[in-house]
């Protein structure tokens, strides 16, 4: 993209919403080599902490590379290491973002750092 994408939309909400403050836990699965800054899930995260109590929110950010078969091995290893430490968490709520490129050409989605175009 020459550009950065336009997201047409309003934000609204009525005198008589209401909002779930349910415990939630946020995953973000981020490619290596893009930036998670300003993302939509961390977005979320902040948004979310004025209506959940901080010990009741949790974002967990896993960054990834899958060039190599090690790396594969060792995406499972974190992946497994942060389940168990969230294991006691009792969220009622789970959002999972992806975030990763995809190729110019195909459109093709890659999980690989040195697939950038």
């Amino acid at each position: 993209m020459d550009s950065p994408m336009k997201i047409q939309g309003q934000f609204q909400m009525t005198s008589q919403s209401q909002v779930n403050t349910d415990a939630l836990l946020v995953f973000h699965f981020i490619l290596q080599s893009l930036e998670a800054t300003g993302s939509p899930p961390q977005l979320l995260y902040q948004f979310m902490q004025s209506f959940i109590c901080p010990s009741e929110i949790i974002y967990e950010e896993i960054v990834f590379n899958m060039e190599t078969y090690d790396k594969v091995i060792s995406h499972g290893c974190t992946v497994n290491n942060m389940v168990k430490r969230l294991s006691s968490h009792e969220a009622q709520c789970v959002v999972i973002f992806i975030t990763n490129h995809c190729d110019e050409d195909r459109g093709d989605l890659s999980h690989q750092v040195h697939a950038l175009p």
